[in-house]
């Protein structure tokens, strides 16, 4: 794609992911849902884009076929080929080897959005940029991604760290290049590092540091296995817990102020450490483009996904111990709004069977006990207004007795939400009494109600031919 003697326009497109002309939407992430691009370039991009989809064809065949695809272009047809390479690889399946492209001495093509989604992309290696000291001048809010190949006199340094690109693109090193001599040495892998005196020690330093931060978030990915080990104590946990007849949610809201022992401050050590270890990694995951998150391995959506159902409760325990109040609407953390929204993306069926002994499940909704704490202050609300019927109150409660009994009916709870001296028993004692004191229950017929009156919860999530109804 050669475009070298036509105008090279600085001016910048924004494109949205909600926007209809825009080709490149799967490029969004989570956090970032917009950036711009070289406005001239983009122009041509679209104005070529039937002939642009017959060639995307015939590169996806050739990729197919497992045969190697260099798309390469000068000056701000190097910027068109880079926006077409952008665009073919959204289609390519993941297992196939990724196109290459080469451009030479084109401009920077996107903002600092697009570079920081590209980053976080395994797309960011498959483009090699050549520059020379004819380029036009980098325009402010224009930034690099992928990798550079500067040339300084007869020697080449290879780079893919944004800020070094920058301070050397902005510099006085850069020489007008031989692009036949570059192939020639593309060609022969003869690639050497320039004169030391080159590449200052700020720069250096600061390529050091994101090579490190670099590290640190791949380390965070393999860190997956050891968080395991802390998932075995919270499971140990609620074990120990069920054995005394409370739950691990009550036993953490009693113990969370001042653990009794070193077991319980154990507890609270191994769950910080998931949450940090799991928010960094959400943190991460919404930096890529949305297209990304789907390549992700069935491990992280299932171990994320078990990790918030059995940590959330008692992030809930400390919010509601703290004075704090819908939980869902303001407490929630992020990280866990995300990481559901992922897991209910994939569509994964629960494999539990109607016969299954539900005695380890964790409740499906990891907000579950938020919502009973919510049925709590109600039912205080009421208590407070004696000899008063408050019809908005009691319709929250009806209204929770019938997300409770959903939950039930598709064993989506678990068993220890009955024990003895769980919260949730305790508002069912007072719910109770409402309900015969403020004469509905009667009026009001209810399958939660006449459940919970048989005791036939004494026998929920044991085999469901035991059990009065079927789910």
């Amino acid at each position: 794609m050669d475009s070298s003697s036509l105008n090279v326009s600085a001016s910048s497109t924004l494109l949205s992911k909600s926007q209809i002309q825009n080709p490149f939407p799967f490029l969004c992430s989570e956090k970032i849902d917009k950036f711009s691009v070289h406005t001239r370039a983009f122009e041509l991009f679209s104005s070529a884009y039937k002939d642009l989809s017959h060639l995307k064809s015939k590169l996806l065949l050739l990729l197919e076929s497992e045969k190697p695809v260099i798309i390469t272009g000068a000056a701000l047809g190097g910027a068109v080929a880079s926006l077409f390479t952008l665009w073919l690889l959204e289609t390519i399946d993941p297992k196939l080897k990724r196109p290459l492209c080469i451009t030479f001495g084109s401009p920077l093509i996107g903002d600092a959005s697009l570079q920081q989604i590209l980053e976080n992309s395994v797309r960011n290696s498959c483009f090699l940029h050549v520059v020379d000291a004819a380029q036009s001048l980098i325009t402010a809010g224009f930034k690099p991604f992928g990798t550079f190949l500067i040339c300084f006199d007869s020697e080449c340094v290879c780079i893919d760290d944004p800020e070094a690109v920058m301070e050397l693109l902005t510099g006085d090193n850069t020489d007008l290049v031989d692009y036949g001599e570059v192939l020639h040495r593309l060609d022969r892998s003869v690639l050497s590092m320039a004169d030391s005196r080159l590449m200052i020690d700020d720069v250096i330093e600061r390529m050091e540091e994101r090579a490190e931060k670099k590290k640190l978030r791949f380390d965070s990915f393999k860190k997956l296995n050891e968080m395991k080990i802390s998932m075995v104590y919270m499971e140990w946990y609620k074990k120990k817990s069920k054995k005394v007849k409370i739950g691990y949610y009550d036993r953490f809201k009693s113990q969370s102020a001042s653990p009794t022992s070193e077991f319980d401050i154990e507890i609270k050590k191994r769950k910080t450490e998931l949450n940090d270890y799991w928010e960094s990694i959400v943190e991460e995951v919404e930096k890529k483009p949305q297209s990304d998150i789907s390549i992700l391995k069935r491990r992280f959506l299932f171990s994320g996904n078990n990790y918030r159902r059995i940590i959330e409760p008692l992030d809930i325990a400390e919010y509601y111990l703290d004075g704090g109040k819908e939980y869902r609407a303001s407490g929630r953390s992020r990280h866990y709004v995300m990481l559901e929204k992922w897991f209910g993306n994939e569509s994964i069926k629960a494999t539990r069977s109607a016969s299954s002994d539900l005695s380890d499940l964790l409740t499906f909704d990891s907000c579950f006990w938020a919502e009973v704490e919510e049925a709590m202050i109600v039912i205080n609300q009421l208590k407070a207004v004696k000899g008063m019927r408050d019809e908005v109150l009691i319709a929250k409660l009806v209204k929770f007795e019938g997300y409770v009994w959903g939950l039930i009916e598709k064993r989506e709870v678990s068993p220890e939400i009955f024990l003895e001296k769980s919260s949730f028993m305790r508002w069912w004692k007072e719910f109770k009494e409402i309900k015969r004191r403020n004469g509905f229950n009667s009026s009001s017929p209810s399958q939660f109600t006449d459940y919970m009156n048989a005791r036939n919860y004494e026998s929920y999530g044991q085999f469901a031919r035991e059990q009065w109804f079927t789910p």
